[in-house]
């Protein structure tokens, strides 16, 4: 008879625990809903835990989200957890910064892509487990940094920065001045237009001091006009932290963006790369 006593007790915990949950989760849900796009018109992202989310969250601030919002691996239309595995197989834009920690493995699958075309934009995977990048998927970002035990990128697929680089260095600027259309600066001068210039100079140089751990941004180009004033943008930045094997065949781009007629190239970003194997 105690027994029974007991299983009906613990019946009763279980089914109110289960409901009291639903409940939790259904009134987040709710809330993430109701925001527009969720991510694509969110604030700056940050890594924070929420106590109902088995994966890692992130922390938004926007006037349109509440602070400490998370966001999990299905918010980015993917399917997991990011302490498990997060398997990422649709385009997913955003237009702001993005940090995401966690103890699992991200996939993003084949032709899908998350990206964040907006110059200076930062997107950030820290996974304790493995991250691969599926034939032809893709991360677009200002700056990327992927860190993992073990990171692969198959046939065709790329992680590109290039001509969405943010401000450089604030005791420089690496553009040229004048109209003359001179290309961007960074650890080198920029190339000059100008047949008569015996210097062929262009933006200035900047980030000698950290050659052995690049973290700049290209500088933009010089424009050819008042109505022109600057050519193409500077690369961005990318950092791939792998603690045992990198495997790339893909590409991996910080370019500066083409000035075309009306002014000077911008000058390339940053890549950093350490793996035990590559």
């Amino acid at each position: 008879m105690h027994s029974v006593v007991m299983h009906r007790y613990l019946w009763c915990c279980i089914v109110f625990g289960y409901l009291h949950t639903s409940f939790i989760l259904g009134q987040h849900r709710n809330r993430s809903t109701g925001s527009e796009d969720q991510l694509g018109q969110s604030g700056s992202l940050v890594s924070d835990f929420s106590p109902f989310h088995h994966s890692v969250s992130v922390q938004i601030s926007s006037a349109s989200f509440p602070l400490n919002e998370s966001v999990s691996c299905e918010d980015l239309e993917g399917v997991g957890s990011f302490n498990t595995t997060c398997l990422l197989s649709s385009t997913f834009h955003l237009d702001s910064d993005i940090h995401i920690y966690g103890v699992g493995n991200l996939e993003i699958l084949p032709h899908a892509s998350i990206s964040c075309p907006v110059e200076g934009c930062t997107i950030i995977f820290n996974m304790s487990g493995n991250i691969k990048l599926g034939q032809y998927a893709s991360i677009v970002a200002g700056s990327v940094v992927l860190s993992a035990a073990n990171m692969s990128m198959e046939y065709g697929s790329s992680i590109n920065t290039s001509s969405l680089g943010g401000a450089p260095p604030s005791q420089t600027s690496g553009t040229p001045y004048g109209y003359d259309g001179a290309g961007g600066g960074h650890g080198g001068r920029g190339a000059s237009c100008i047949k008569d210039n015996t210097t062929n100079w262009g933006g200035d140089v900047y980030a000698w001091s950290t050659l052995s751990e690049p973290w700049c941004y290209g500088s933009k180009g010089g424009g050819k006009s008042a109505l022109k004033k600057l050519g193409g943008n500077g690369g961005g930045r990318i950092k791939l932290l792998v603690n045992d094997t990198l495997f790339i065949n893909g590409s991996v781009t910080a370019a500066g963006g083409d000035g075309g007629s009306d002014g000077g190239g911008g000058s390339g970003g940053s890549i950093i790369i350490h793996a035990l194997k590559l």
